[in-house]
């Protein structure tokens, strides 16, 4: 059996232990459907009151949700803090089911361990109800309907965004993505970030990296690549580091070892 092969076995009995017993595709997303469709006609029929003087509440709430993105992918899902189920289902499960060089599912069913559980949300918009009530009642019913929204939009866009980085590469060709150029920027900052050896320190953005660039944890693969040369060659002569001297495929296979473990 090749190494390629015996690599793609441990991967997939990996998964296959991870996966959520009686998990379904298609439950999953008639439930997220549904609950999306039925906020979003709700959405509109607020926003049927609404001003042009109102439409500010849409950038404003992209931008804030972009900074809540990063902040709860960086601190929750890296970090062991409470509540720590976020740091479990997402470092030590999405993360050691899915590498930067082993992206993609093997089947449908592995999207369990890429996208949220459907009654997130559920969760989300129970959550956005008393700020909707709120911006109802001082700013109009128009302006409630265009945060909710923006909301349930900017919700499935970053759903939809991160499934899109884990299908097989044919989907992504068949759907005219694979050549995009921005979608291809964007799948290639998150496949960085899921680099062992990079996951807990750069690029925490899965819809737009702007909140990367914000707070100084934009990278891309070829400046990292760059920089770690950069490191090897000063450090080559003196063998301090063995990181270093190990180079990029070393220090993923490291990586990789050291996580398998935890």
């Amino acid at each position: 059996m090749s190494r390629e092969q015996e690599d793609a076995n441990v991967r997939a009995g990996r998964r296959a232990r991870l996966l959520t017993p009686g998990f379904s595709v298609v439950r999953h997303l008639a439930a997220f459907g549904a609950l999306s469709v039925a906020t979003c006609g709700l959405a509109l029929w607020l926003a049927q009151a609404a001003r042009l003087a109102d439409l500010w509440i849409v950038p404003a709430y992209l931008l804030a949700a972009n900074v809540s993105e990063y902040l709860v992918h960086r601190l929750l899902m890296h970090r062991p803090l409470w509540p720590r189920t976020l740091y479990r289902n997402h470092t030590l499960g999405h993360h050691r089911a899915f590498h930067h060089d082993s992206m993609e599912i093997g089947s449908w069913r592995e999207l369990d361990l890429v996208m949220m559980p459907w009654f997130s949300l559920l969760l989300f918009f129970i959550s956005m109800a008393p700020v909707a009530a709120l911006v109802a009642r001082t700013l109009g019913r128009g302006a409630a309907g265009l945060l909710l929204l923006t909301a349930v939009i900017s919700f499935v866009t970053y759903e939809g965004l991160h499934a899109l980085y884990h299908v097989p590469g044919t989907t992504l060709r068949r759907l005219g993505l694979a050549e995009n150029r921005v979608f291809r920027l964007l799948y290639d900052h998150h496949r960085h970030h899921h680099r062992l050896t990079r996951m807990r320190w750069t690029n925490f953005n899965i819809s737009m990296p702007l909140s990367d660039r914000l707070f100084g944890t934009l990278e891309t693969e070829a400046a990292w690549r760059a920089e770690r040369e950069w490191r090897r060659r000063q450090s080559a002569g003196r063998g301090e580091d063995r990181g270093e001297l190990l180079g990029d495929a070393g220090l993923d296979d490291l990586g990789k070892r050291r996580h398998q473990k935890a």
